[in-house]
């Protein structure tokens, strides 16, 4: 018999491997992804501390949300034909003054009003969609996606030269295949800003003693944080 879980998970840690070597050049940067992130965890991965290697069933929800993201890039690529919008795609931002370097989804920049949005495709199970669009919505829901999001919308801001930036989270249910576009305040764009420069300067005040530990401020910023982290038992003891 032929193993195809196991071939196919060979094949998801070739994948691994190739999106590191994408960041090469950006070693000690902050991801824009972990916006939002336990202050300890950032501090950890910027120090190039080995994270345990995920698990083969992560690699594959991980997995399926890049390849929905991929047909979705295209599709927009194939069906955007204005002189007057620039379309941004799988686009890197930097912002080096705050260390941080992420490549966001989708971005459109309308060149005649010098307006520019800015999308990001995320895929959610069943229960999450309740909580987002349900009768009973999550009164205290993380902050993470609205925070990634932002400091995407702040790196077109920087490169474009803009301050009309709107946010734009498209919820992408796997059960189903039923798909919202969940409009995000322009406010998160100043909040995003603030979580970098707060990371930044507690990194700075506290890296010579072995970086935040747990309790400081933001490490962790939620409890269940701990439960994911890959570097907890190692260079961690959280909860």
């Amino acid at each position: 018999m032929v193993k195809i879980d196991v071939i196919y998970n060979d094949y998801l840690l070739k994948k691994q491997d190739e999106h590191k070597v994408k960041y090469e050049k950006h070693k000690g940067w902050f991801s824009a992804s972990s916006a939002g992130s336990c202050f300890r965890k950032q501090y950890l991965k910027a120090q190039g501390k080995e994270e345990k290697p995920m698990d083969a069933r992560t690699m594959r929800v991980l997995r399926l949300g890049t390849i929905v993201h991929t047909d979705l890039e295209q599709a927009i690529k194939q069906y955007v034909y204005d002189d007057n919008i620039d379309v941004y795609s799988e686009h890197r931002i930097e912002l080096p003054e705050l260390n941080v370097v992420g490549h966001l989804d989708m971005a459109f920049h309308f060149k005649d009003e010098d307006t520019v949005s800015v999308y990001d495709l995320k895929t959610a199970h069943s229960f999450k969609w309740k909580k987002l669009f349900g009768r009973n919505i999550d009164p205290n829901p993380s902050t993470n996606y609205q925070l990634q999001l932002g400091t995407y919308g702040v790196g077109m801001a920087n490169e474009l030269e803009t301050q009309d930036v709107s946010l734009n989270l498209v919820w992408y249910k796997k059960d189903d295949s039923l798909m919202k576009t969940q409009p995000i305040d322009s406010i998160w764009l100043d909040r995003a800003y603030e979580y970098w420069v707060e990371l930044n300067e507690v990194l700075e005040d506290t890296s010579p003693h072995g970086g935040p530990v747990v309790g400081d401020m933001n490490t962790p910023v939620y409890n269940w944080e701990c439960n994911y982290c890959p570097f907890k038992g190692t260079d961690c003891t959280g909860a």
